[in-house]
């Protein structure tokens, strides 16, 4: 399995939404959509990674709890908006 980096996180995050809105448009349940955000954040907490030319700096501590942060917006975005009306 490959390591997950910066920008595979991102992109297991724009692909994931992007097929949550697909079957929920399909499928007609808006509310895939919203578990999608719930667990894009959830693994922005559980593995927050920086950018590489990041690491070994001192901006790296930053970004890792920027990436936490942004976790924690994604679950709330998860939680709180209605896309399931």
């Amino acid at each position: 399995m490959k390591k997950l980096t910066f920008d595979r996180l991102v992109l297991v995050g724009v692909v994931l939404i992007a097929v949550a809105n697909g079957m929920a448009f399909v499928l007609h349940a808006g509310v895939l959509v919203n578990h999608a955000w719930i667990l894009y954040g959830g693994l922005c907490l559980l593995h927050p990674v920086c950018p590489e030319r990041w690491k070994n700096s001192d901006y790296e501590k930053n970004a890792v709890l920027g990436a936490k942060i942004a976790g924690i917006l994604c679950i709330a975005i998860g939680l709180l908006t209605g896309f399931a009306v």
